[in-house]
């Protein structure tokens, strides 16, 4: 018998890594920002979206926010809830203090 809580936990935990799969894959495009294989993982992110529902904007990489990436993913899917939608001034805030600590790194 299936497990089907397990089964969404799962599919849960898997969307998530997605999401980093996607930052890592637009990061390492020959251009810089978008590939064949961002398509790929893009429709796994739609297809287990779909599945499961969408992954809070606040477990998403800071870039794919910023660019609007996570956000036309699902215009794209017609979801419009409150979990999709980020706030972009806390969103600018930890960018702000990645850059400060990146900047306290290099010295």
């Amino acid at each position: 018998m299936i497990d089907t809580m397990k089964l969404e936990v799962v599919a849960r935990e898997e969307l998530a890594c997605l999401w980093g799969d996607l930052e890592i894959a637009r990061r390492s495009a020959i251009n810089g920002t978008w590939s064949v294989s961002c398509d790929d993982i893009t429709q796994r992110i739609k297809d287990l979206t779909a599945a499961v529902g969408p992954t809070p904007w606040d477990e998403i990489q800071i870039p794919l926010l910023e660019l609007g990436i996570y956000q036309r993913i699902h215009a794209e899917l017609d979801i419009d809830a409150p979990e999709v939608q980020p706030d972009m001034d806390r969103v600018a805030k930890v960018r702000a203090r990645l850059d400060a600590q990146s900047s306290e790194i290099r010295g």
